[in-house]
């Protein structure tokens, strides 16, 4: 006998149904509501009461892209450009037209970071001190008066006694 009966000779009808909330699905939908909010800056606890969810499921279901908050707005006008580029070479041509003067843009940005870049490098590494250095130059400036934790100069006398 497969059955279980109760003590009244009644078959046993077992449901599996689980109490409680039902658990929660990470959609296409709600990772995209996360990387535009955690891009635009907000706490954890602000994005989760925005999609109603409490923050230990926020972290359970989507931790993958809070620990990659600093990178998120990249990812997300990079996703952006990509559906633009898409409508634009199914037919849409003011998007077509939008994403060659962006991919104009783009282009134009990094030739003036590369530019940029070439002055700045060389200047950088010549400022850079090691630890050694940097207490050095700390002493000399105390050692002249000049510095952060030099002594105060003393008060000046205003009386003449001759």
């Amino acid at each position: 006998m497969d059955q279980d009966f109760d003590l009244f000779g009644n078959p046993l009808v077992r449901t599996d149904t689980k109490l409680g909330r039902p658990e929660h699905e990470p959609t296409e939908e709600n990772i995209i509501f996360i990387m535009v909010l955690l891009a635009g800056g907000m706490t954890q606890k602000e994005v989760a009461d925005t999609l109603g969810l409490s923050v230990p499921t926020l972290r359970k279901h989507y931790l993958h892209l809070l620990k990659q908050r600093d990178r998120l707005f990249n990812r997300l006008r990079t996703k952006l450009r990509v559906a633009q580029i898409q409508q634009g070479l199914s037919g849409n041509t003011s998007a077509l037209n939008a994403a060659l003067s962006m991919l104009d843009k783009i282009n134009t940005e990094n030739v003036q970071r590369k530019v940029e870049s070439r002055g700045h490098t060389s200047s950088a590494q010549r400022q850079k001190l090691g630890k050694k250095e940097e207490r050095q130059r700390q002493a000399e400036e105390i050692a002249s008066g000049s510095g952060k934790f030099a002594p105060p100069q003393p008060p000046q006398l205003v009386v003449n006694n001759r």
